[in-house]
């Protein structure tokens, strides 16, 4: 965990098991969607020398359904960054921030040309509570807006790590 760990701290600290939930609103602040999450942030230093962050988002709804979305980075400058067929973008620590609590993630769509998308990071000074805002642009134009709160469920992903977790699986329901 090096390479990150020495110019990233506070991204590199993101390695662990988080749960939450997510509150997705529309423009006008409508509530449009509500469910669970749990995040697996990994971090590793590859053979190859290469910094690598990954992280899987597992979302559980009411209903019982489920999707599991997969995003992997490598870091490189100043920030990680995130390229495949659904993102094209970065996250890093905002370093203008004196209190170093703040991580800033921006990323488009190469699929979708107008759509951007900004997250902004705030870390508890005791490392083990996050909360996210997300906002959503379309042709420059807001039309959504995710707020997440996160407690750290541990740091060891490894324990909590699962091979269905490299790969997007859409929502569906979940047998019981």
């Amino acid at each position: 965990m090096g390479i990150i760990t020495e110019t990233q701290p506070l991204v590199a600290d993101q390695a662990g098991v988080w749960d939450g939930e997510y509150v997705h609103l529309d423009a006008d602040s409508r509530e449009i969607d509500r469910h669970a999450s749990r995040l697996v942030c990994r971090l590793e230093d590859g053979p190859d020398g290469v910094a690598r962050l990954s992280q899987t988002n597992i979302y559980t709804w009411a209903d019982g359904s489920r999707e599991i979305r997969y995003f992997d980075g490598t870091f490189s400058g100043d920030r990680v960054w995130i390229r495949n067929d659904l993102i094209d973008g970065w996250t890093g620590e905002a370093a203008m921030d004196p209190t170093a609590r703040t991580i800033l993630v921006g990323w488009t769509r190469p699929t979708e040309p107008g759509f951007r998308y900004y997250e902004m990071i705030t870390v508890a000074e005791d490392g083990e509570a996050k909360n996210r805002c997300w906002h959503w642009y379309r042709e420059g134009r807001l039309f959504q807006r995710t707020v997440i709160n996160e407690r750290r469920v541990s740091r060891d992903w490894r324990a909590h790590d699962d091979p269905a977790y490299y790969a997007f699986t859409p929502r569906t329901k979940v047998a019981q």
